[in-house]
């Protein structure tokens, strides 16, 4: 007869702490899962299980000097990735290793390589990894371009930027202009993404999905108006971001697929006068608990850098403060 009784209740996911760990070549440390391990055979970031009454932090320094004979002399969490893989469940707590000692050696025969952050392939790491994969890809400084009123004021702004993008003072840009039309945002776009793409850097359009059927490499910025409206990630041939104010936010863009979000504002900024400032401590304890990426939002300049990446933060993102 049919069991009638309650379901029984789901086993907690599994507590890991994870180091991202980088040497002076800007190179990752990976460790692969051996036969017998759940996983087997796919390349991971080293760390382990959190054991009964341990902090994360404390998980890290631990693991790391088990596996690796690493000691961790700072570290800052980036990121909490919850995945179900059917047979078990895990909640990663990922630190970004900011400093270490020792030779890293794989002391319980694990295999164990360093690779370039883009040599890294997706299918080669756990399902859980990917936003870990964006994190050690994705730049610091993100240029929002100011929004022109005309064609004329965009074609001036374009030629600001592209000097800034030459000069080196950004990463990444933004194309943002919720006044233009169709025709002349595109013609902002490609003013733009032309430099751009000489020097490497890439851009997000700021504009509907359809506008951009000749930028098959641009990727999405969506403003909340537009990320609200989804129910799934939309396709694109870059990054794919958003901009969120709040936890429900960073949850959202998370559950959509989204590479990354940007947050705030942190600080007071003219350019949203009403709006409340989170300040750095709500600000940290946000991307703690993040399942993505995280750019800190207003107020934000090159000097604010290090507090940003101390609270957790990708990097910050900015328009006169990356562009001036």
């Amino acid at each position: 007869m049919p069991n009638t009784g309650p379901e029984p209740a789901s086993s907690p996911p599994v507590e890991v702490a994870i180091g991202l760990i980088r040497d002076n070549q800007g190179r990752v440390l990976v460790t692969r899962r051996r036969d017998a391990q759940h996983l087997a055979g796919l390349w991971e970031f080293p760390g382990g299980k959190v054991e009964s009454g341990e902090s994360p932090t404390v998980a890290l320094q631990r693991e790391l000097d088990e596996e690796l004979g690493v000691g961790v002399d700072s570290a800052v969490q980036c990121l909490t990735v919850e995945h179900d893989y059917g047979e078990c469940a895990v909640r990663l707590h990922v630190f970004r290793v900011t400093a270490w000692s020792g030779a890293p050696r794989g002391r319980e025969a694990q295999p164990m390589e360093w690779r370039a952050p883009l040599d890294l392939d997706p299918a080669d790491f756990p399902a859980a990894n990917r936003p870990m994969l964006n994190v050690l890809r994705l730049p610091e400084r993100y240029l929002i371009t100011p929004s022109p009123d005309d064609a004329a004021q965009a074609a001036a702004i374009a030629g600001q930027v592209t000097q800034a993008l030459r000069a080196g003072q950004a990463d990444m840009v933004q194309v943002r202009a919720q006044d233009l039309g169709r025709v002349d945002y595109c013609d902002f776009l490609a003013a733009i993404t032309g430099p751009a793409d000489a020097l490497g850097i890439p851009v997000l359009a700021n504009a509907p999905p359809d506008w951009l059927a000749d930028f098959p490499r641009v990727g999405l910025h969506l403003p909340e108006r537009r990320w609200r409206e989804l129910d799934a990630r939309p396709a694109s041939g870059g990054w794919v971001a958003a901009s969120v104010h709040d936890r429900a936010g960073l949850e959202r863009a998370a559950a959509l697929g989204l590479d990354f979000v940007v947050l705030g504002p942190v600080q007071a900024t003219a350019t949203h006068p009403g709006a409340e400032a989170l300040g750095w401590g709500r600000f940290a304890d946000w991307v703690r608990g993040a399942a993505l990426p995280v750019y800190a939002l207003g107020g934000m300049s090159v000097v604010s850098l290090p507090r940003a990446r101390a609270a957790g933060a990708q990097g910050i993102a900015a328009i006169r403060g990356l562009l001036d």
